[in-house]
């Protein structure tokens, strides 16, 4: 358990030298993100920076932060579902607080990974300050789509798409797996997504093995589906 205390006191805790820029550009390789997350991963990247890559924020005043900067309603529920998406991407690490009074505070979040080399192709995460509400992205108050697929995907859906990249990401890369999860989207009479989805993955990752000579490949009927995935 940390104690908490104010931003230059908690830098004593970073684990590297910290740059906003090359955190979004860490944090845009590992996912795809709702317009609301992308928002979210802006507002920490600002709210590390005094301390050097830790910052201690409870839930309640990030949603209240989040409101006021993006004129957006987020709850409380979908700024929980986002630290834990950000933890088990190993983004960033959540521990537990304490005052200097003993008292139970908020958790301290420390940034775990950050690009080693910045994305020129991405002009908004070279604005300072984000342009305080990433102008590029938002005009007149109006939300633009940020992300390019999988925005209206409901939470259980969401849940069961960011464990699948976790548990597979170590031999299907970023894209090929977007990729796969598009083809499964378009599928129709899908009974069970969850089942049906890491099925995909699973046979995408055998082929993989096998090319690589790590495992002997399974044939069945979805052999040519996966041939064209695989560019075949």
């Amino acid at each position: 358990m940390l104690l908490n205390a104010k931003a230059e006191e908690l830098s004593k805790y970073s684990k590297l030298k910290y740059n906003a820029d090359k955190f979004i550009s860490k944090v845009k390789e590992c996912w795809e993100y709702t317009d609301k997350q992308i928002r979210c991963v802006y507002l920490i990247s600002d709210l590390s920076k005094r301390g050097n890559g830790v910052f201690s924020v409870a839930y309640s005043t990030f949603q209240t932060m989040f409101e006021q900067r993006f004129k957006m309603k987020i709850s409380l529920s979908s700024v929980r579902r986002f630290f834990t998406l950000m933890s088990k991407l190993g983004l960033l690490s959540v521990h537990k607080a304490k005052r200097k009074n003993e008292q139970q505070s908020a958790n301290i979040y420390i940034i775990e990974q950050q690009s080693e080399t910045i994305k020129k192709e991405h002009p908004i995460e070279q604005a300072p300050e984000h342009q305080n509400s990433i102008s590029k992205e938002i005009q007149d108050g109006e939300q633009k789509t940020l992300s390019k697929e999988y925005v209206n995907s409901d939470n259980v859906q969401q849940e069961i798409i960011h464990n699948a990249y976790i548990k597979f990401k170590k031999h299907i890369n970023k894209t090929l797996f977007f990729k796969i999860l598009t083809e499964v989207k378009n599928k129709q009479g899908i009974r069970n997504f969850k089942s049906y989805f890491e099925g995909a993955l699973s046979k995408v990752e055998n082929h993989i093995m096998c090319n690589n000579g790590t495992k002997v490949i399974e044939h069945n009927g979805l052999s040519d589906f996966y041939g064209i995935l695989m560019g075949e």
